[in-house]
């Protein structure tokens, strides 16, 4: 390796962003392990690790932990109330972006020893890219689990027309920090994904989770997954315009063959005939109706980003946690 790329590699900062929420039983072992494959590492780290409002002993834990390796840091974020996985995201994504300090990229990972720490390394030499996608490998969940995600990714990308096969395992550069630094989000990757920067992916495979079962049960994990789709709303509304628009000009050229054949040809019509028009029609109805509704709650959510950008400037729903 050049001389000159040692010094540059030597003068890298990553940070790297995990929320946290009642892990009493996993976030001392999951920093350890960070600590394990990033203290041979030329670069320095800083862990902004964002404790969810917590109710048992992880916050104290956090208030004592120490790394031993002079190229790791960490503050712990004290959310004032428990806001959920992504929003503890968002919330840490405000602190970095708040806090000016330099960095050279914002990993964001899962603290449940699901994402491997082993990918930062290879993050951190990706200098290409503005986001780059830690892309799902093989997954240790149960067979359940694993049909319902292969269906869920089909789904999503026959109404978005994307490929959704990674979490919230990524790496921004300190440009896309600036761009989404105010912007609310209810699914992070789904987000990340829509930004208009430069993107990559590394393929990594899904551990088992340090502390067995996830706290997320399936009706969480099927919101969660509906809600990776609301962000994508307006590729929704277009696609169902376009369901609209085809079914139209079905039942225009069914009802146009309908009245040629009755009135002109004076051809027998088959009773099944006003069944496909009453189908088509009732289609057409609730399809337009989706469509409407979908317009008020896009036009509602932009009202709602707006007074959320207000309200961001002004407010902080964190405490840095002394330690």
């Amino acid at each position: 390796m050049p001389f000159d790329k040692i010094l540059f590699n030597l003068s890298q900062r990553f940070t790297i962003i995990t929320p946290c929420f009642n892990e009493e039983n996993v976030i001392h072992r999951f920093l350890d392990e960070i600590e394990i494959v990033l203290q041979a590492c030329p670069c320095q780290y800083h862990l902004v690790v964002v404790d969810d409002a917590s109710n048992d002993s992880t916050p104290e834990i956090l208030k004592n932990y120490a790394f031993h390796s002079p190229n790791l840091s960490m503050d712990v974020l004290r959310l004032n109330y428990n806001m959920g996985h992504q929003e503890a995201i968002r919330q840490g994504l405000q602190f970095v972006h708040a806090s000016a300090a330099a960095t050279d990229g914002i990993i964001v990972m899962d603290s449940d020893g699901e994402d491997n720490p082993a990918a930062i390394l290879r993050l951190s030499e990706l200098e290409d890219f503005d986001i780059v996608f830690v892309e799902r490998g093989k997954r240790q969940e149960n067979r359940l689990f694993k049909i319902g995600y292969f269906f869920y990714k089909r789904l999503f990308r026959t109404i978005t027309g994307q490929e959704i096969s990674f979490g919230n395992f990524s790496m921004i550069s300190p440009a896309v920090l600036r761009s989404i630094a105010q912007q609310p989000f209810i699914h992070y990757a789904s987000f990340l994904s829509k930004q208009r920067f430069r993107s990559g992916k590394i393929r990594f495979d899904r551990r088992k989770r340090i502390n067995g079962q996830s706290k997320m049960s399936y009706r969480s994990l099927v919101f969660h997954g509906l809600y990776s789709l609301i962000e994508y709303a307006e590729e929704m509304l277009f696609t169902l315009i376009r369901l609209f628009v085809g079914l139209f000009l079905l039942l225009a050229g069914f009802t146009g063959y309908v009245l040629y054949a009755k009135f002109i040809s004076r051809k027998a019509i088959l009773g099944w005939a006003s069944t496909i028009i009453s189908s088509l029609m009732v289609s057409s109805l609730i399809i337009v109706s989706t469509i409407i509704i979908g317009l008020l709650l896009l036009s509602i959510k932009k009202t709602l980003i707006q007074k959320n950008h207000q309200f961001l400037v002004i407010s902080k729903e964190y405490q840095l946690l002394e330690r």
